[in-house]
């Protein structure tokens, strides 16, 4: 299948992932299942953050029509982080689906997750910046001329309302992860017990 036609593929959980089931709290027996779950909550973050882009770029073309004053730009912004915001879920929608995920012996992927859950942290801190920035072109709007007040006040509360979302969601699924390594814990001490008793078993067979 063509790398683009596959992307096409995948955009049908846009749909179907917002309202799946995660079942984190059920006990993980095999590598398997804490793999469903880990692609699962990926995608459900994919499916949030594409969804709102879309209601962030619809809802300003349309109130870009109709608005005016601080509104105006405040969606103006809106829809420029929509498009911005759905461009990257359709960037990252390739690492959800594909095969890395797949590849690997147990404890790569467990790397994998670790991973993803120190990137969230990055933008978790990221987000704070964007609201911090945003109360800052807030502020800097007070000291605009009266004909550019509107401009960067309605920008800035944008880049609030952007960030706060972003921090929330941020927040939310880098939880969902953590809870998906600490219910695959045992299974993890189990398989690492596992595998020095092969070795120690292997150490006495060369005794």
């Amino acid at each position: 299948m063509p790398h683009h036609a596959s992307k096409m593929y995948h955009f049908r959980y846009f749909l179907t992932e917002i309202s799946s089931k995660l079942h984190l709290h059920e006990p993980i027996d095999e590598i398997k299942d804490f793999d469903n779950r880990h692609r699962g909550i990926l995608r459900k973050h994919i499916a949030v953050l594409g969804w709102w882009s879309v209601f962030n770029i619809v809802l300003g073309i349309v109130a870009l029509i109709w608005l005016s004053g601080h509104w105006y730009y405040f969606m103006m912004m809106n829809m420029v982080w929509g498009i911005i915001n759905f461009m990257v879920s359709m960037i990252v929608i390739d690492h959800a689906f594909f095969r890395k995920f797949r590849k690997g012996d147990c404890l790569e992927r467990f790397e994998v997750q670790r991973h993803i859950e120190k990137m969230l942290i990055f933008n978790i801190g990221l987000d704070l910046s964007y609201i911090f920035f945003g109360l800052f072109l807030h502020a800097k709007g007070c000291a605009m001329p009266a004909d550019r007040v509107a401009l960067w006040q309605g920008f800035g509360i944008s880049v609030i309302a952007q960030g706060i979302f972003l921090f929330c969601l941020d927040n939310y699924f880098h939880y969902l992860h953590l809870l998906n390594f600490r219910k695959a814990q045992p299974y993890l001490e189990k398989v690492l017990w596992e595998g020095e008793a092969v070795v120690k078993e292997s150490e006495k067979g060369i005794d």
